[in-house]
């Protein structure tokens, strides 16, 4: 599971169980601002990430590389996950 689209549905899917918003505000480009995101949405976000994607989310990550939009969250994750599976 290392593409946008893939990392985009369990993203998605949690910010639907977490959040009272409807299936078709959520999209790629989506602003995580616009999801009004509390600390324990995105401990959840990092727990549910990490297990089903294999990717520990830095939380500095948000501030550091301005991720805006759920699409960049998504390329980022895409991104930790193929530099993991690159051999040393």
């Amino acid at each position: 599971m290392s593409n946008v689209e893939n990392v985009f549905q369990v993203v998605s899917d949690l910010i639907l169980e977490l959040k009272d918003v409807d299936e078709d505000g959520v999209t790629l480009d989506t602003t995580i601002e616009s999801l009004a995101l509390d600390s324990l949405d995105f401990v959840e976000l990092q727990l549910v990430v990490k297990k089903k994607v294999g990717v520990a989310l830095d939380p500095q990550a948000f501030a550091n590389r301005a991720i805006a939009t759920l699409r960049q969250l998504c390329e980022y994750v895409v991104e930790i996950k193929e530099a993991d599976a690159v051999p040393a």
